[in-house]
């Protein structure tokens, strides 16, 4: 597909300052494009006041319904004193229309990630997680439900071999480890399907956290829905030869606010499968997005798929040893 053909071509700075200023701001013409490779998210300058963070939401990607669902989801976390970056609520309002772009305006929050593996850190995130559960704990939210791993991954691996990106030398082995996967994955779940279905911020990692002044904030819900609490958890591993210590520190933290059923510790085998899958996944599918070649220069070559392959076997052969 032509770049000119991509729907974020038509996002110009004109376009953006224009979308701010349609409520009431007036830009001084700083732009900073920020790190977000599904949206597009810019740090905008205002006269006279704190910049501003203007979010773009890539088109088709979610219905209106499904955004404003989010930022409920956010606004009232918010409101029941969790560190959350919530929308900016502007005449009643959180959710905008521009030029066939929905954006949303939150403040900016200054700070960084959390250090990777910081126990102290970790505990924290893990009250931070834990005090986001409590308080969404009855929530049902039917614009984002849960969708079984098993067909996440189902979806993302007929992607993966419709494409033309994987090589032809290696998609029998591709499809003999998903096959693989696939039968722990549905075994897993079958074993667990008495486990809680709950709401999640859905991918809590530490580019997602800002820490400042020993306080930490969670952003970017665009991926929230139902699903089990330790997907919320699991992301913050940063070594796996220090992963019970790890562990052991973000349930001590969340346990503040939430009891943790130590039982879905044997999903994460799931989740790590889920999310190597699909990740690989959403990259041929973005690929037309000329923002997506620049960011992973090796995803057409056979070195990036023999990656692949080795990280869905090491998921595979260490499957079932997180408790």
């Amino acid at each position: 597909m032509s770049t000119d053909l991509h729907p974020y071509s038509a996002l110009t700075p004109d376009t953006i300052m224009d979308a701010v200023e349609s409520l009431g701001f007036y830009c001084d013409h700083r732009l900073y494009p920020l790190n977000s490779y599904e949206n597009r998210v810019y740090q905008v300058g205002i006269e006279n006041s704190a910049p501003l963070i203007a979010k773009f939401y890539r088109p088709k990607r979610w219905s209106a319904a499904q955004i404003q669902a989010e930022h409920d989801a956010t606004l009232a976390l918010k409101a029941a004193g969790v560190g959350v970056a919530a929308p900016m609520l502007i005449r009643g309002k959180s959710l905008f229309q521009h030029k066939g772009f929905y954006f949303s305006l939150t403040p900016k929050i200054v700070g960084e990630a959390p250090e990777p593996g910081n126990l102290d850190q970790l505990f924290q995130i893990g009250e931070l997680i834990g005090a986001m559960h409590q308080a969404s704990a009855d929530w049902q939210i039917e614009q984002r439900p849960y969708i079984p791993h098993s067909q996440r991954i189902e979806r993302a691996s007929n992607v993966v071999l419709q494409s033309s990106y994987l090589p032809s030398s290696l998609r029998v082995d591709y499809v003999k480890v998903v096959e693989m996967l696939q039968l722990r994955v549905q075994q897993t779940l079958k074993a667990h399907a008495n486990n809680a279905i709950r709401f999640i911020h859905g991918d809590c990692h530490r580019s997602n956290l800002i820490a400042h002044d020993g306080t930490l904030t969670l952003l970017d819900f665009d991926d929230c829905r139902m699903g089990y609490a330790v997907q919320d958890l699991w992301l913050h591993i940063s070594d796996a030869n220090e992963k019970r210590a790890q562990l052991s520190e973000l349930i001590e933290g969340y346990e503040s606010h939430c009891d943790f059923d130590t039982r879905e510790l044997d999903l994460i085998d799931v989740m790590m499968a889920d999310r190597t899958i699909v990740y690989t996944a959403w990259i041929a599918e973005r690929w037309s997005d000329p923002a997506f070649p620049t960011i992973f220069p090796h995803f057409a070559s056979e070195g990036f798929w023999l990656q692949h392959l080795q990280d869905l076997n090491e998921v595979l052969a260490h499957w079932g040893q997180w408790r």
